[in-house]
């Protein structure tokens, strides 16, 4: 036994070792010379748009001072309403590998049974949930079928990323080249999710009659997030139609020391620059930021521009959240191994994190968007409805109605009708790695379709209904009084 686990330990160290040794492969093109032109408004035209200046939002992305001072603003539509029904409908997928792209994907399918998604302008994704929301946002009619995406979304993507690494014939380029372990995972999610007849899918396969996809990234060097969208991608000289989406989805899960981060090259200047990225969660882990700031900076922007209010009947927030309470694994064990215990321990400290930092986001949502006059009495009270019961129905500053849902995994312990006892403990196992079983990702598609019919098929069906109506502020109003 002792051997064998010093053994485990020369294999962890060697995967560390050759994971941090050298950068992922930089595969974003030049956009040319039109960079330099006055007008850039037809440089990028992908659905992964923002419709707004990157540096209007109030997490901006990383500063390019040339670019700012000799580009004008994008002049793009500063608003996207895919229904023309006066709302800002955002989706929201949160991280957490495969157990998030699993958990994520039957959420969207109840929420299509329920004529919602169909409605959904902007989705928002980090990490795992990017999987499934890009492969929402990129697949046919035909593609976006139960049984279809639940065959892709459970491939091993983890092990296709591990095993090479310790193939004697990889060691070189792995060592001493560009090419390495996230280029591995990128690999495999373009093989088995982003492509299509043999052809890698990019920015420019995006279908214009889904939502606007926006993948969530860090700026390794500023700590800001990097939204991969036109806007983002102007400011560094490149063209994003070309840009190959497992890289973004990889870009975005990119946890640090487990993986490489993901390079991009600057275009915009003679000299050899670089943009490198990590994982989105390290600056929000729901993706329920940039929404919320694309909304508000929409509707400056229309303001600003003396252009009529974007979106009238206000806005819907959907947040699809995989993170869990616990870990049960370890109950049964004696004693835990090196690689368990700094898998554990990570994952630990990540989970604890990352609830804390996704209940402060969601607080800050309520009290960014709340009217001035709004007491902090009640801002609080609106925070502990929103974390009892999950959905809450608030007014922005411009006395807007917004609704708010929190779909989480997490609330499956208040959930009486469950399949069998031992179920909640086998969900909050399911770790967050690019790996997971066919059972685990079953129990996950159980866990979607329970948390809506017994927690959220309601608040689901007023968000319908107050969509459907002909006086929503009024439909609105009679919902908070409930």
């Amino acid at each position: 036994m002792g051997s064998y686990r010093t053994i485990r330990s020369y294999v962890l160290v060697a995967a560390v070792s050759l994971a941090t040794a050298a950068g992922c492969t930089q595969k974003n093109l030049s956009l040319g010379d039109q960079w330099i032109a006055r007008d850039r408004s037809d440089l990028n035209h992908t659905p992964a748009s923002l419709g707004v200046p990157v540096q209007s939002l109030r997490q901006a992305n990383r500063s390019h001072p040339i670019i700012l001072a000799t580009s004008r603003p994008t002049t793009q539509p500063a608003a996207f309403d895919r229904n023309g029904d006066g709302v800002f409908f955002g989706v929201a997928v949160s991280g957490g590998g495969s157990r998030s792209a699993n958990f994520a994907a039957p959420c969207m399918f109840e929420l299509e049974q329920l004529g919602l998604l169909q409605r959904v302008d902007y989705i928002s994704s980090v990490s795992g949930g990017s999987l499934t929301a890009a492969y929402y946002c990129v697949a046919t009619p035909d593609e976006w079928r139960a049984d279809i995406v639940q065959r892709k979304l459970t491939h091993s993507f983890a092990d296709d990323a591990l095993i090479p690494m310790f193939m004697p014939w990889n060691w070189i380029p792995l060592t001493f080249s560009d090419w390495d372990r996230s280029d591995l995972l990128a690999d495999s999610f373009q093989k088995h999710v982003f492509s299509r007849k043999g052809k890698a899918l990019t920015f420019g396969d995006l279908r214009p009659d889904r939502p606007r996809l926006l993948i969530n990234a860090t700026d390794l060097q500023s700590g800001k997030p990097f939204v991969f969208s036109n806007e983002s991608f102007e400011l560094i000289n490149s063209d994003l139609s070309k840009y190959p989406i497992a890289y973004a989805v990889t870009a975005s899960a990119a946890v640090p020391v487990l993986l490489h981060h993901v390079t991009l090259r600057d275009y915009s200047t003679t000299f050899k620059q670089y943009v490198h990225l990590i994982d989105g969660g390290v600056t929000d882990n729901l993706g329920i930021r940039t929404l919320t700031d694309l909304y508000d900076a929409q509707r400056k922007a229309s303001k600003a521009a003396g252009q009529p209010e974007p979106y009238p009947r206000g806005a819907v927030f959907i947040v699809i959240d995989a993170r869990t309470e616990f870990d049960a694994k370890l109950s049964d064990k004696s004693d835990i191994g090196l690689i368990d215990s700094l898998a554990t321990g990570a994952g630990l400290t990540s989970t604890v994190l990352i609830n804390r930092a996704s209940s402060a986001t969601l607080a800050e949502i309520i009290l960014e968007h709340s009217p001035d006059d709004v007491t902090a009495g009640t801002l609080r009270k609106q925070k502990e409805e929103l974390e009892r019961r999950g959905h809450i129905q608030l007014k922005d500053n411009a006395g807007h109605p917004v609704y708010v849902v929190h779909f989480a995994l997490s609330r499956l312990s208040d959930l009486k009708d469950l399949p069998f006892a031992s179920f909640h403990e086998r969900v909050n196992n399911i770790e967050t790695y690019f790996n997971i079983s066919q059972t685990e990702a079953y129990n996950l598609h159980q866990a979607a379709e329970l948390l809506v019919t017994e927690r959220y098929i309601e608040p689901l069906r007023e968000i319908g209904r107050w969509m459907d109506s002909p006086s929503p502020t009024t439909a609105a109003s009679k919902s908070a009084q409930k």
